[in-house]
């Protein structure tokens, strides 16, 4: 008896096959079934698509002979491509899509059926990221900087902001949005956003927070993440800086920057007095008018000279 049932099941196999058997999808994807069929026998049978554990009682939601549920008949068709195969077609998923169907060719007394498990999700969460919504140098001043996190994929996000903590981190925001300012940071850390669903969730990057000045008012601090270009309090710098200043090396950095101020003013008054670069100049610019007048005697005594030696004068 079980060999005569495997033999049927080779049969039908034969008979009606369909390159998918189970889907998984997200909410608002599609998928495509394509079956194919012995075209000789099955030519001009009608194919159908119902939804239901049981082949037995599966309601029929289309077929090729033009019926399709009011539900559907915007989003999915059934077509008898005949030598192409049997294509099913569904869009727009939703969660209540998920189930057990079936897609078969009606014949007289036992139907040839494929069944098909279908298993729609919400969109799975991509890493986040996190960017600032203004200027991080606002932090050398004390200002408030908003951090946000967004995940560019995934449906019904939630987003939690946390600081790393030892033994369990600990939740700082529920929100995309995490506001730094003063009064909220007390200790030099890390942070980080994590963004789930029902279906996974991810964590961004870490960012940094590295304090320069503590106070509860015009803090000095620093917020570095890879992801970000990094910049210190001292000098503004377009191109990212390898090292992190401390408060230290803040202090020491100011001190170079003051002598090297004091000893370029010292340099600027060292030199000749300004009334000898005026008498100068003024020399200077006499000589080209006493020069000029040389140059043109010269040139009238030369003149007078030649011409007495043309016509010397009889005593």
């Amino acid at each position: 008896m079980l060999g005569l049932f495997i033999v049927l099941l080779a049969q039908i196999s034969m008979q009606f096959q369909c390159d998918k058997t189970k889907i998984h999808a997200t909410i608002g994807s599609m998928f495509t079934i394509t079956c194919t069929y012995k075209t000789t026998q099955f030519r001009f049978s009608k194919k159908y698509w119902c939804a239901g554990d049981s082949r037995a009682s599966c309601e029929v939601l289309m077929d090729t002979e033009g019926f399709t549920q009011a539900a559907y008949r915007t989003r999915a068709q059934i077509i008898d491509g005949v030598s192409r195969g049997l294509i099913v077609n569904v869009r727009d998923l939703k969660l209540d899509d998920t189930g057990i169907y079936w897609v078969a060719i009606d014949k007289i007394y036992s139907d040839i059926m494929t069944r098909i498990q279908i298993k729609v999700t919400k969109e799975a969460v991509m890493k986040p990221n996190v960017w600032p919504l203004s200027s991080l140098e606002l932090t050398c001043w004390g200002q408030p900087v908003v951090f946000r996190c967004r995940s560019e994929r995934g449906m019904d996000v939630l987003y939690t902001w946390y600081r790393v903590g030892h033994p369990n981190n600990v939740v700082l925001d529920h929100s995309p949005d995490l506001h730094l300012h003063c009064s909220n940071i007390t200790e030099n850390s890390q942070l980080f956003c994590l963004a789930s669903n029902d279906v996974s969730s991810q964590s961004s990057d870490f960012v940094s927070l590295q304090i320069l000045k503590p106070a509860d008012d015009k803090c000095v601090y620093l917020v570095l993440s890879k992801a970000l270009s990094s910049y210190d309090c001292i000098r503004s710098t377009t191109s990212p800086s390898t090292s992190i200043q401390t408060t230290e090396e803040l202090l020491s950095s100011a001190t170079v920057f003051q002598l090297t101020r004091s000893q370029n003013k010292t340099m600027s008054w060292t030199g000749l007095p300004l009334w000898y670069e005026c008498l100068r100049w003024l020399l200077f610019s006499a000589m080209i008018p006493i020069l000029y007048v040389v140059h043109t005697c010269s040139k009238f005594t030369s003149r007078r000279l030649r011409a007495q030696v043309k016509h010397p004068k009889h005593i």
